[in-house]
């Protein structure tokens, strides 16, 4: 769904490939690169193996500013039996969520592990792995510039590990600087797309998708306007007032 807000119609004037990233439960990922058709897809957790870490082992909701995970260290047998999930090997189009990526998930992981692990190295661990496996993606579409949302943004631990795993291969930084507030992308994303159903416009594209072609999402009950009623030509701003 994100997809459609962050495409470039205009494309990347100067070369170079940019790529939005929304940190949420999900890390979704959306490549807008010059003379091809934009790609997006879900990488893998962002917080969610996170959030079950924190919501079993601390009771509280989150690793509040990645302090738990600043405070361990990668443990390299637990990283690697996460990182062979067969999802991540899987081409695009692809999706994912919590249904894969649950608490039951990281249970059934640590007890194939078949040795403790301290829980402090269980966050610094699953936040490598969402910070490796964003890195992975990013460095097989040849992305020069990552901007970033959500709630993942706000942890210091994971924003540094990504900092780092891009080096000078990448920039990065948040949807802020561009005058969309990082925990509100998805808002204004969904917005839109509640725009271009109304004018009978698509909303969702086929190369995020693997759709046959575009079409328009949803429905309007009771009624909305005629499909094919459309403006001339979708929009390619969006302009954010303050």
């Amino acid at each position: 769904l994100a997809p459609a807000a962050d495409a470039d119609p205009g494309g990347r004037p100067g070369g170079g490939v940019r790529a939005a990233l929304n940190l949420g439960g999900i890390a979704n990922l959306t490549v807008v690169a010059p003379d091809a058709p934009v790609l997006g897809y879900d990488v893998g957790p962002a917080n969610a193996l996170l959030d079950a870490a924190a919501r079993r082992f601390l009771d509280r909701p989150c690793d509040v500013d990645g302090a738990r995970a600043a405070a361990g260290r990668v443990h390299p047998g637990l990283l690697a039996l996460l990182l062979a999930e067969p999802y991540y090997a899987a081409a695009p189009p692809k999706s994912t969520g919590k249904e894969l990526f649950h608490a039951g998930y990281l249970d059934d992981r640590l007890a194939a592990l078949g040795e403790p692990v301290a829980r402090d190295d269980v966050f610094a661990t699953l936040t490598e792995l969402t910070a490796r496996t964003v890195a992975d993606a990013c460095a097989r579409h040849l992305v020069t510039e990552l901007v970033a949302a959500g709630g993942g943004v706000r942890n210091p631990t994971l924003w540094g590990r990504l900092a780092a795993l891009g080096g000078d291969r990448w920039t990065l930084r948040t949807t802020d600087e561009l005058g969309v507030p990082a925990q509100a992308r998805e808002a204004y994303a969904f917005a839109l797309l509640g725009w271009l159903s109304w004018h009978g416009l698509p909303g969702a594209l086929p190369s995020v998708t693997g759709a046959r072609r575009a079409t328009v999402l949803g429905s309007w009950t009771p009624s909305g306007p005629p499909y094919g009623a459309a403006p001339p030509r979708p929009p390619r701003r969006l302009v954010v007032l303050r």
